[in-house]
């Protein structure tokens, strides 16, 4: 099943993570993070212990991201429906294979400092779909 990415899946992820007290166990997350999926471009910011915030931005605007996670649509569709049946790869994983992630070398490695906290938001978006 492909997916479409949009303001509202994310937004639903967002909710989902910020009610859900598991979440804080992850650690804090202090990043602003693009998602580019396809032509669709996301910042989502993270402070503390929630996500602050979600918002279209346009491919400019990718520069204000710590980094940005970058996938065809289909790409997307295969990581969502993995992840729903929960033997898909982590980002983590899929920047290993596929290197998704991109970012200065400082900045990659706050990524991986954080990428469970990323996960669990991206898992939690594809649960409530």
């Amino acid at each position: 099943m492909s997916e479409t990415l949009t303001a509202r899946w994310l937004k639903r992820a967002q909710s989902s993570v910020n009610q859900d007290p598991s979440f804080r166990k992850h650690g804090n997350v202090d990043t602003n993070m693009a998602l580019k999926v396809g032509r669709s471009a996301f910042l989502i910011e993270f402070a503390g212990f929630s996500c602050h915030g979600v918002r279209k931005v346009t491919i400019q605007d990718l520069r204000e991201a710590d980094f940005v996670v970058e996938m065809s649509q289909p790409a997307w569709g295969k990581f969502l429906a993995g992840r729903r049946k929960g033997d898909g790869p982590t980002l983590a994983e899929l920047d290993t294979l596929e290197d998704i992630v991109k970012a200065e070398p400082r900045k990659k490695l706050d990524f991986y400092r954080y990428h469970v906290s990323l996960q669990a938001f991206f898992d939690a978006g594809a649960r409530a779909a």
